[in-house]
């Protein structure tokens, strides 16, 4: 397994492993118990998302095209 994602948004995170999922790579969200431990300590990239190797390169096309906007929704007139 390797890292493809690491942040602190939950939200984030769930949509990124939902978005691998639907591509069939096995995924794994890591961190996600930290998430209401943390209180008021500031905690930045507690969350990982991790990959077959194998699923490496597609894994961070879609992380690359969530930065980009690729996944926006567009409002409609």
């Amino acid at each position: 397994m390797i890292e493809v994602y690491r942040g602190s948004d939950y939200f984030v995170g769930q949509l990124l492993k939902g978005l691998m999922e639907q591509e069939g790579l096995q995924v794994h969200l890591n961190g996600v118990a930290l998430q209401g431990g943390l209180g008021e300590v500031p905690a930045l990239g507690h969350l990982s998302i991790t990959v077959n190797d194998a699923d490496r390169e597609r894994a961070e096309e879609i992380v690359a095209a969530y930065e980009r906007g690729d996944f926006a929704l567009q409002d409609e007139d």
